[in-house]
């Protein structure tokens, strides 16, 4: 089977043509789509969880990367505070333009997303706005945790990893 996800990536010509139904039982959530709808690689924003480097299980996008949450966002109602280019360049957030997810061991009632600034869709968990971090360079990396101290690798509850 073929399972279209993505983070921050432009999406193609690629469509699915999974029912609803289908969608709930591989773990994806989203608005219902219809038989017409198309779902591009973008479109799905892919949440699991993986074992970070010494500080245990943490929340990866769907190439295992490390995300993260940023302490001067805010999670009610959810707001990222890291809308510039000097921020986003290194701490690119987790997007979902179709506002769809691909869930692995995260609770679907934590997950959700919120309007950027620029109008794109964030990912959020717990209310929280996922980032990745660019010097994560390998799967496992948790280069960003505890950065600035005000980064934070996330759990799959929405907590600050610790370690």
């Amino acid at each position: 089977m073929l399972l279209l996800t993505g983070a921050c990536s432009a999406g193609g010509a690629n469509q699915s043509t999974e029912s609803s139904s289908e969608q709930a039982a591989e773990g994806q959530v989203g608005p219902t789509a219809g038989p017409a709808s198309r779902v591009l690689p973008g479109d799905i924003a892919t949440l699991q969880v993986v074992q970070g480097e010494g500080i245990g299980a943490v929340v990866a996008d769907r190439e295992e990367y490390t995300l993260y949450r940023y302490e001067k966002d805010t999670a009610n109602p959810p707001r990222s505070s890291c809308n510039e280019p000097e921020c986003t360049l290194v701490w690119p957030p987790l997007l979902a333009p179709g506002g769809q997810f691909d869930l692995k061991g995260v609770d679907k009632a934590l997950v959700g997303t919120m309007k950027r600034d620029d109008g794109t869709t964030q990912v959020t968990l717990a209310g929280r706005p996922l980032y990745r971090y660019v010097d994560d360079e390998q799967i496992g990396d948790v280069n960003g945790n505890g950065m600035d101290g005000q980064w934070f690798a996330v759990t799959p509850t929405g907590e600050k990893a610790r370690g």
